[in-house]
């Protein structure tokens, strides 16, 4: 039986149970609308639904802590146990963020309180730095015994690509292809892209520098731009960067951004390299790293890690495990060996990172800002050899992006795993 026939026989049988009716009845959620399809393959979509029972997320994902209670998870045991499932999943498919939330904290309070088995409760995150961070937590504290089953996996990242081939076979954006520098009729007139959201404090110190960058070539006979920028905390975009089929500045300015709503192709073409200042919410992978593998530039990836405690960032050796190139022609990689360190309790983070309280901080943030002054005031011929040299690189990562299958059958492998010790 394939697995839409499985999900509607499921569906056929289940339909009047005491549970569903609850969380209906309840929360107006429809238990059965929901399956676990966000950056996963059929396969392992398959897999969960048939040996797990998805945990309902009664409220937004954002307040999915106010989701875990006990009396909901000991129906969903309850449920579970009925229908001979193995475990619950748990699943944050959008962010990284987890510990400041306490989610691990609050699955095992009602764990406990409900009677519910630790052991059977699988929770996801993009959070390459999940399973570390959770079992420095769990062996620090000796109130519960017996850990949850954490795995990390990147949900944006394999969407994203989704989109962008679901796009492309559907007709609603072109195929983009990456023409190398010999066979373009135009080069780039900019050194570098950089597009920031909501502000971190990264970003708040990366727009001071741009700005002073600009003021400086404006007041000089220098007739050459730097790069494009964008920050949509300060209200500033590039200008026709949204689909006007399909979006519109306020969207943009709203934190919207997908394939379907962006138009980016013009501004990457004319650009030899991007500096993506990721999220602050765990060490994943976003929509702006997404949207540079699939455009094809070199990159260097800036990581807040706020609240964070880590012994390196990690997210380039990550990328290269997934088969990604990246950039140590162009960039002093070491930056990703970098350690993460958490800010003191009761501090807040704008204030401890942002006004450098610590000497670590600011060395941090000055080994990335020099990566990304070495090229900008190289000259722009210079750069241009430097970047036509990796294009087999970007073009590398296109097609990585697009095929990516690594993460995937990673994932089926760990839930066969707990399958297995649950038998």
């Amino acid at each position: 039986m394939n697995f839409d026939a499985y999900l509607k026989d499921f569906k056929s049988k289940e339909i009047s149970d005491t549970y569903i009716t609850y969380l209906d009845e309840r929360y107006d959620y429809d238990f059965l609308a929901y399956t676990p399809c966000y950056g996963m393959d059929v396969n392992s979509e398959e897999y969960l639904v048939k040996n797990g029972v998805l945990y309902p997320k009664v409220f937004p994902s954002a307040e999915l802590v106010k989701s875990i209670t006990k009396e909901i998870l000991q129906k969903t045991y309850s449920f579970m146990k009925k229908y001979k499932k193995h475990f619950i999943y748990i699943i944050e498919e959008t962010e990284g963020y987890w510990e400041n939330l306490n989610h691990h904290l609050r699955i095992h309070e009602c764990c406990e309180l409900g009677g519910v088995p630790t052991d059977k409760i699988v929770y996801f995150n993009n959070d390459i730095t999940l399973s570390e961070r959770y079992n420095r937590w769990f062996d620090k504290q000796s109130k519960y015994k017996t850990k949850i089953n954490v795995i990390s996996h990147p949900f944006l990242l394999l969407q994203f690509s989704e989109e962008y081939k679901s796009q492309i076979k559907n007709g609603n954006t072109p195929n983009y292809e990456i023409v190398k520098y010999k066979d373009r009729t135009n080069l780039p007139t900019r050194k570098f892209m950089s597009l920031m959201g909501n502000d971190n404090w990264i970003r708040e110190h990366l727009w001071n520098y741009y700005k002073k960058l600009m003021i400086e070539q404006f007041n000089s006979t220098q007739s050459e731009k730097c790069g494009y920028v964008s920050y949509t905390k300060k209200r500033v975009v590039l200008p026709n960067s949204w689909n006007n089929k399909h979006s519109s500045e306020v969207s943009i300015l709203k934190g919207e951004s997908s394939p379907l709503a962006d138009n980016l192709q013009s501004y990457y073409q004319d650009s030899y390299f991007s500096v993506i200042p990721e999220t602050s919410n765990g060490i994943y992978i976003s929509e702006k790293t997404t949207k540079v593998l699939y455009y094809g530039h070199p990159f260097i990836l800036l990581y807040p890690a706020v609240d964070i405690e880590s012994p390196k960032t990690g997210m380039l050796e990550k990328l290269r495990e997934w088969g990604f190139e990246t950039f140590p022609e162009l960039f002093d990689e070491s930056y990703d060996d970098l350690p993460l360190i958490a800010q003191p309790i009761g501090n807040k983070h704008h204030a401890w990172y942002g006004d450098f309280q610590n000497s670590e901080n600011k060395f941090r943030f000055d080994f990335l800002l020099n990566n990304i002054k070495k090229l900008i005031n190289m000259d722009i011929k210079d750069l241009h050899k430097l970047c036509e040299s990796v294009e087999e690189k970007c073009i590398h990562n296109q097609k990585t992006f697009l095929n990516l299958d690594l993460p995937h059958k990673r994932l089926l492998t760990k839930i066969r795993n707990i399958v297995e010790k649950q038998k």
